[in-house]
């Protein structure tokens, strides 16, 4: 099965008074939420499309969470990049979602592959400050 993995994810160091429990919590909660939705519908179908945009609103209402955490005292670089990353992997979604809906799977797996493109930076990122809750964000098998 072809899956739009998508990870959310923000990270820092040790240093940041909190940063990457208050992050992990907050990535934790949205796992939650799109457990809650059950398993992925089959693809190019209206259920999987009403689907991801249900996971797009989690995936967002999580980055936005994320910038509001975003540690203002240290290097913003790593964790803005992230999140900047994730920003430009979920523009991605109402293209796959509207793929899914008009039955066109070549339209569906290039909007799935340029996605993970941007995901898979920032799930690395997100792996090397620790964060694991965060890393798991977005994807469709959580």
């Amino acid at each position: 099965m072809v899956a739009a993995c998508v990870v959310l994810v923000a990270g820092c160091g040790g240093s940041s008074g909190g940063f990457a429990e208050r992050a992990n919590d907050a990535c934790s909660d949205a796992n939650e939420r799109v457990r809650a939705l059950g398993p992925e519908p089959p693809l190019l179908t209206v259920e999987q499309a009403d689907w991801l945009e249900k996971l797009t609103r989690i995936d967002r209402e999580t980055v936005a969470t994320l910038r509001v955490l975003e540690p203002r005292d240290d290097d913003p670089g790593p964790i803005s990049s992230m999140l900047s990353g994730f920003e430009r992997g979920l523009a991605h979604r109402a293209a796959i979602a509207r793929a899914s809906r008009e039955d066109d799977f070549p339209m569906l797996r290039s909007e799935v592959d340029a996605a993970n493109v941007e995901f898979g930076r920032a799930r690395t990122l997100a792996e090397q400050h620790g964060l694991d809750q965060c890393a798991l964000l977005g994807r469709v098998d959580r």
